[in-house]
């Protein structure tokens, strides 16, 4: 065979391989170029800068989504998180980039993502067990959105404990879709988990003496949920939020995906401010100084406040800078189209 003709077969097969792998990522459009900033995304760059002000906690959301080039996918190959627990009720183990957490309650465990497939009884079930719990008392899984960096342990817990998959209809046609595009995991032929459960935002989720209020947020997938659930803290309730939808780089989403992204957004807050959400944590923690929180926590005194108790100004400020930075996103892209 000609060596020109054997060069282009391997062209081929290098872009294909390409194409694949990001159909597998679950992105919902064609890479975005970088586009120069204009005025009205230097605004909004502006009114996110001073929404984060001096406080070294909303200069990381800042600083990830508004300066160029911060943004960043989280790494499926990063370190195990050191299991540890957040509250009184409230557990964090697996990878330390797509974290699960477990909530008790008087009647089960509830995990809140079940991690990477070929990492769940490594971090998942062995954290848990580090930590006390008991793996066979998982009772659900609830799924931030439909990717298999989310799910990818989920059918593990169905087949040995029993557990069962909640998620939403549209997540669920996603995660059961011929070829999904819900897969940045190497391993490609990863089983799927069995549809038990379909959740619908605004329906509360109950477990034994814990309710959990869901939000639809749809943008990173059509299905993506958020949850909004009491945790104790030496005794005392608290309101914690988890956004388990979050788009971490935006030039991957179309422009209508991040517009409905920037709505998700402002419905989440409204929910989150009338319930008086205080408690910060993320299942891709990569923008929200948890390894800093963690560090504090593990030194804490007995009378000093859990690092993960934000206050709800803070945690609405937090996300509004998501918000602006991402919409100075989609002014660049409508002033280039134009």
């Amino acid at each position: 065979m000609p060596r020109r003709i054997v060069v282009c077969l391997l062209l081929l097969l290098t872009l294909s391989v390409a194409l694949v792998a990001h159909a597998q990522r679950g992105e919902r459009g064609a890479v975005q170029p970088p586009r120069p900033d204009n005025a009205q995304s230097l605004a909004h760059i502006d009114a996110a800068k001073k929404i984060a002000g001096n406080d070294p906690f909303l200069s990381n959301p800042f600083n990830f989504y508004c300066i160029a080039g911060k943004a960043r996918p989280q790494n499926n190959a990063a370190p195990t998180l050191e299991p540890v627990q957040l509250f009184d009720n409230l557990y964090a183990f697996g990878n330390s980039e797509t974290v699960v957490y477990g909530l008790t309650t008087s009647n089960g465990i509830i995990l809140f993502d079940s991690g990477l497939v070929d990492r769940t009884e490594s971090e998942v079930v062995a954290g848990m067990q580090k930590l006390g719990l008991d793996p066979t008392k998982v009772k659900y899984i609830l799924l931030g959105h439909g990717h298999a960096d989310h799910f990818g342990g989920a059918k593990f817990f169905q087949d040995h404990y029993g557990t069962q998959v909640a998620t939403t209809a549209a997540d669920w046609d996603l995660i059961n879709a011929p070829n999904p595009p819900a897969n940045p995991n190497p391993n490609t032929n990863q089983a799927k988990p069995r549809q038990d459960v379909v959740l619908i935002g605004g329906q509360p989720f109950k477990l034994g003496d814990v309710t959990i209020t869901t939000i639809a947020i749809p943008g990173h997938t059509p299905g993506s949920l958020a949850y909004i659930f009491p945790v104790k803290d030496k005794g005392k309730t608290r309101m914690a939020g988890l956004f388990g939808g979050a788009i971490l780089t935006s030039n991957i989403i179309t422009t209508d995906g991040l517009k409905q992204y920037v709505q998700s957004v402002a419905n989440y807050l409204d929910v989150a401010k009338k319930m008086k959400v205080e408690v910060e944590i993320q299942n891709h923690p990569i923008f929200d100084g948890m390894p800093d929180k963690l560090a504090r926590l593990r030194i804490a005194k007995k009378d000093e406040t859990n690092p993960f108790i934000v206050g709800t100004e803070r945690y609405l400020k937090m996300w509004n800078i998501v918000s602006e930075c991402i919409q100075a996103e989609i002014a660049r892209r409508e002033a280039a189209a134009n």
